[in-house]
């Protein structure tokens, strides 16, 4: 019989998340997720697979969680829901400096991997199709009230495309001064739709 693990998976994940998250793929080493979660080689490999499928864990929890609840937030309002996720570059880079500079998990993984991993770019592609669908409630329910009329799919992707464009700066090494600059150029966009 199988010897229960004596750890928290959901918790290793978070830790293992953290590590790929804040030096990216390639430079994180099996003994840097050893030393993030104070596990043995063998129990990571036996809790989750291969480096890759550690990451591939990683990316669902961060999708899954931090995401996820951005997205909903963002569905559950109008023109305003997607003002505020811009500005909150600002408050997030000038708050925790350290956890802003990682920019976004997901982006990272498909820009240092590319199309060499299929899993990758299936979660982008989930990742893509949930974002963009954010906007397209949230610009759906602007609309509704008359707060914006136009192409809602063409505006959801230039929000889609707005916010790549901020992840790639920050984890690229903008300053906050620059941060500011481009949530505030993405923040005028937005507000460039508005009727009233």
């Amino acid at each position: 019989m199988a010897r229960p693990r004596e750890f928290d998976t959901d918790e290793a994940v978070a830790q293992i998340a953290a590590r790929f998250w804040a030096d990216g793929y390639e430079a994180t080493g099996i003994a840097d997720l050893e030393q993030a979660t104070g596990l043995a080689r063998a129990s990571l490999y036996a809790a989750f697979g291969p480096k890759n499928e550690m990451l591939h864990r990683s990316i669902d929890w961060y999708l899954d969680g931090q995401i996820e609840m951005r997205a909903a937030l963002v569905e559950s309002g109008g023109l305003d829901s997607i003002i505020q996720w811009f500005k909150d570059f600002v408050t997030v880079r000038e708050r925790m400096p350290e956890m802003a500079t990682r920019g976004c998990l997901l982006v990272n993984a498909t820009v240092e991997l590319g199309e060499t991993d299929p899993g990758v770019i299936e979660r982008a592609d989930r990742y893509r199709s949930r974002i963009q669908g954010a906007f397209e409630t949230a610009l759906t329910n602007a609309a509704a009230v008359g707060e914006i009329d136009g192409d809602i799919e063409e505006r959801a992707n230039h929000c889609y495309l707005l916010l790549l464009g901020l992840f790639v700066s920050i984890r690229g090494g903008a300053s906050q001064e620059q941060i500011t600059q481009l949530s505030d150029a993405a923040v005028r966009a937005v507000e460039s739709w508005r009727l009233s």
